[in-house]
């Protein structure tokens, strides 16, 4: 049986399907379905009920009806970017036209599957989500780690790390600062502590992999 919540009482799982639509029979048959193939989804009947049992605290993949009582599933969408970008959003209607399904998409979900849709359509989805959904979610993790170390060093090492990203050497980056090549060397080994760093090299490649910005406090 799918997991029905009202609260927070949703399980805590490394990654979880919910299922939010207000249509007790089509949540009766997703579930059906994804249980299938070894799925438990987690079922919530308005977008309230979702955002009260999920904090973007691990990686979930969203079945997710456009039309509801209350907050549309398109609002929804809208509210889950603010706090949980990396959430797979997999959009059913019944209701569906292609200006619908092209915004939706362009705002980050994964599919617009229109209803009755095919159950196998379905499966191959959801099981595509849940992989994309881990993977968005090590990608977020990795982000939330490097900004927090960008954020424990200070304004000046910031300055020179950014320059170090824009593939300036020491040299270089004395001159532009007006101070000597020791002195940047000296904040490079500390931007190398402060980070729990390899090397300059490693935490730059990171950030670039990550597409993490660095302030220049100029």
């Amino acid at each position: 049986m799918a997991e029905h919540v009202t609260g927070n009482d949703a399980p805590a799982s490394e990654s979880t399907v919910y299922v939010v639509d207000d249509d007790p029979a089509l949540c009766d048959s997703v579930d059906w379905i994804l249980e299938s193939i070894g799925i438990r989804p987690v079922i919530c009947h308005s977008a309230d009920v979702f955002l009260d049992v999920y904090d973007g605290t691990h990686p979930a993949c969203i079945v997710l009806d456009v039309r509801m009582p209350g907050m549309s599933g398109t609002r929804l969408q809208e509210r889950i970017n603010e706090f949980a970008p990396h959430v797979v959003i997999i959009f059913v209607s019944a209701h569906g036209d292609i200006r619908m399904s092209v915004s939706t998409l362009q705002k980050g979900a994964m599919d617009f599957l229109e209803k009755p849709y095919d159950p196998q359509r379905l499966l191959d989805a959801v099981q595509s989500g849940v992989e994309r959904a881990r993977t968005r979610f090590a990608e977020h993790a990795a982000r939330v780690a490097l900004r927090e170390k960008l954020q424990g060093l200070t304004p000046r090492e910031r300055q020179i790390l950014a320059l170090v990203v824009e593939g300036l050497p020491s040299q270089n980056i004395a001159r532009k600062l007006g101070m000597s090549v020791k002195t940047v060397d000296v904040h490079r080994a500390r931007i190398k502590s402060k980070t729990d760093s390899d090397s300059i090299g490693t935490f730059v490649r990171d950030l670039l992999r990550y597409g993490v910005e660095v302030p220049n406090e100029a």
